[in-house]
C-alpha cells in the first residue's frame, strides 16, 4: 500500500451490491451464484488493495474523526449497583471516532479465533472468504444470515404496537397480509415496504423485545400454518414472500418424539435497502469472530485516571500493543505523555509509529496547542517507543531496560492464551508455549514480573484478561492466575472494573451462560474485565 493506512471500500463497484429485495426475489440457484460472487469480489479487495469488508473513511475521515479525541471528556464510569463486592465501576463507552485506528491494521480481521483447548481449529473471517474449502460453507451462512435474514438486519416483525409499526392498523395477522395484498397498508411514505414470512419456533410469538422493557408484553404478528396456506390459496402471498419458509407444517416430531411448533412472523423491510454496509455486520458476526481493538478513549480515561497523583510527561507500558487503540489514547491525551509498547507481531511491524505520527502530524492544532519561547515553537505531541520483543523477553533488551523504575502506569489487554491468534509467526505466545500451564509459566509470568519491577512505587497496573472456555463448564482461569502472580509481586489487588461490550441482536448475556455478564440500567451487557493492581511505595 503506498499509504499504511486502507481508504473507503469500493462496494459501491461490486457487481454483487444488489438490495435484499432482489435477493429474496431469486432462486436457491441464483443467490448461490449471487454468494460465490460476493465472495469472490471481497477476497479480491481485500488482497489487491488491503482493504477488508468494512465501510471505512477517507483520509480527510480518518482526520476529522481523530481529531475529536482530544477534547472528549470521557465521563465513562458508572456505578455498579449489582452488589459486586469486587467492581470498581462500570465502564460504558460506545464511542466509534477512534475505530479509524483499525484502518492502519488491515490484517485484524486475518486474526485466527480458537475454541475450546487447541489452537488447531481457529478460523478467522478472512478464512471465510479466501480458504477455497470454505466456500460451501459461507453461501449456507449467507442463506442463512442474510435471505433468511436470521439477524435482523434488514427486516423486522410486525408487533401490536402502533408507536413500532404506525401502519399496523389492529388487524390480525390473516388480516394484515389481506390488506397488504389490497395495497392498503403500505401507502404514501411506507410505498416501498415490503413483506416476508419467517417460519419460527412457537416461543417466538410471545418472545417480542425480550431485552427491552418498553416492548414487554406486546406479541408478534404471526400466522399458523393453515393460515398461510390460505393466504397462499387466496393469491394474497407471492412466491417472493414466502421463500424462505420451505416446507409450511404446524409441527415436527423428532426421533426423540419431541414435539416442535411452528408459527410464521411477518416482517417488514424497506424493498429500497441495499446488502451494504448491512451485511458487514453479518460478516463479523457469522463468518467466524473478529478480532476488537481496544477502545481509544477508554485508553485515554483509564491513563489519566490512574496517573491523577503523577507529575508529567506520564510514561505508559503497554506489554501488548495489539491493534493500536491504547497508543492513540495515549497521543490523544490532554496530559503529556511518553508511551512505551511492544509486540512481536509481524504484521504490525511500523505500524505503531504510523498511527502515532499520523495523529501528531495531522491532529495536533498549532494555535491551540502550541507555546512560544524565544521565538521557537514546540508541538505538544506526545512521544512514543515502540519493540517488536514479545513481552516475556522484552526484560533482556538492553534499549528498554532504560525504563527500570520508571513506568508510571503498566496497562494491556495480552493475549488470551491460544484463544486471539494474531498471526502464525513462530514468536507469538501461543506458539512457543502450546500448553496453558507453560504459557503460564513463561509468558504470563515473566510479563508480568517485568511490567511490576519496571513500576514505580505509588503506581497502578490496569490488566484487561479474561478466563478462556474451554468446555461446557471449563475454562482455563487467566483471571485468577494474574491476580495470583502480582499478588506474589508484591501488587495489591483493588478489583474490577467493568467495561462493557456492545449488545448483540438476540442475545441475553445473563441468560446464556456468559461468565462476564452484569445487568446495567435494565439491560444485559457482556463485559471485559480490568483489574486493577496498586504498588505501594
Amino acid at each position: 500500500m503506498k499509504k499504511w493506512f486502507y481508504e473507503r471500500s469500493r462496494f459501491s463497484e461490486f457487481e454483487s451490491n444488489t438490495t435484499y429485495h432482489e435477493l429474496l426475489s431469486m432462486s436457491d440457484e441464483e443467490f448461490t451464484k449471487w454468494a460465490r460472487l460476493l465472495r469472490k469480489e471481497v477476497t479480491t479487495q481485500w488482497d489487491e488493495y488491503g482493504t477488508p469488508p468494512v465501510i471505512g473513511r477517507d483520509e480527510d475521515g480518518i482526520i476529522k474523526s481523530f481529531s475529536k479525541l482530544k477534547d472528549n471528556p470521557c465521563n465513562f464510569l458508572q456505578e455498579d449497583k449489582t452488589g459486586d463486592d469486587e467492581s470498581l465501576g462500570i465502564i460504558q463507552n460506545f464511542n466509534k471516532d477512534a475505530s479509524v485506528v483499525n484502518q492502519f491494521f488491515p490484517t485484524m480481521l486475518k486474526t485466527k479465533i480458537s475454541i475450546g483447548k487447541s489452537a488447531d481449529n481457529g478460523l478467522s473471517i478472512y478464512d471465510h472468504f479466501a480458504d477455497s474449502e470454505m466456500e460451501e460453507k459461507f453461501v449456507k451462512i449467507m442463506k442463512r444470515a442474510v435471505k433468511k435474514d436470521s439477524m435482523y438486519s434488514w427486516s423486522r416483525s410486525v408487533v401490536n404496537k402502533r408507536d413500532e409499526n404506525p401502519f399496523w392498523d389492529g388487524q390480525n395477522g390473516k388480516d394484515f397480509i389481506r390488506d397488504v395484498h389490497e395495497g392498503k397498508v403500505f401507502v404514501d411514505k411506507y410505498e416501498n415496504y415490503g413483506i416476508v414470512l419467517a417460519k419460527v419456533k412457537g416461543s417466538t410469538t410471545d418472545n417480542y423485545g425480550t431485552f427491552n422493557e418498553e416492548y414487554q408484553g406486546f406479541k408478534n404478528l404471526y400466522l399458523t400454518a393453515d393460515d398461510v396456506k390460505e393466504c397462499v390459496d387466496n393469491g394474497w402471498l407471492n412466491d417472493t414472500q414466502i421463500s424462505n419458509l420451505g416446507d409450511i407444517v404446524d409441527s415436527t416430531t423428532a426421533k426423540s418424539g419431541k414435539v416442535t411448533e411452528y408459527f410464521y412472523l411477518i416482517r417488514w423491510y424497506d424493498k429500497r435497502d441495499g446488502i451494504f454496509p448491512k451485511i458487514l455486520q453479518v460478516f463479523r458476526l457469522s463468518c467466524g469472530q473478529p478480532a476488537v481493538n481496544f477502545p481509544a478513549l477508554t485508553a485515554k480515561y483509564l491513563y489519566e485516571t490512574y496517573t491523577s497523583h503523577v507529575d508529567e510527561p506520564i510514561t505508559i507500558y503497554d506489554s501488548s500493543s495489539g491493534w493500536g487503540g491504547r497508543i492513540i489514547g495515549a497521543m490523544s491525551m490532554r496530559k503529556k505523555a511518553h508511551y512505551v509498547g511492544t509486540d512481536p507481531n509481524p504484521d504490525t511491524s511500523g505500524r505503531y509509529q504510523a498511527v502515532a505520527d499520523f495523529y501528531n502530524n495531522n491532529c495536533i492544532d498549532n494555535e491551540s496547542e502550541t507555546f512560544q519561547k524565544f521565538f521557537e515553537v514546540e508541538k505538544k505531541a506526545n512521544t512514543y517507543d515502540v519493540f517488536t520483543d514479545g513481552s516475556e523477553l522484552i526484560g533482556n533488551n538492553p534499549n528498554f531496560q532504560k525504563y527500570k523504575g520508571k513506568l508510571d502506569i503498566v496497562f494491556t489487554s495480552p493475549p488470551y492464551f491460544n484463544r486471539e491468534q494474531y498471526s502464525q509467526d513462530e514468536n507469538q505466545s501461543f506458539k512457543a508455549y502450546s500448553e496453558y500451564e507453560d504459557w503460564r509459566d513463561n509468558f504470563l509470568r515473566p510479563t508480568l514480573t517485568t511490567a511490576y519491577t519496571y513500576l514505580k512505587d505509588d503506581r497502578y497496573i490496569l490488566w484487561n484478561i479474561a478466563d478462556i472456555k474451554i468446555g461446557d463448564s471449563l475454562y482455563y482461569p487467566l483471571e485468577q492466575d494474574s491476580i495470583d502472580i502480582i499478588s506474589e509481586l508484591g501488587g495489591e489487588y483493588k478489583g474490577k472494573l467493568k467495561m462493557l461490550m456492545t449488545r448483540m441482536v438476540g442475545l441475553d448475556p445473563s441468560k446464556s451462560g456468559i461468565k462476564n455478564a452484569v445487568i446495567h440500567n435494565k439491560k444485559a451487557y457482556k463485559f471485559e474485565p480490568i483489574f486493577v493492581f496498586y504498588k505501594g511505595k
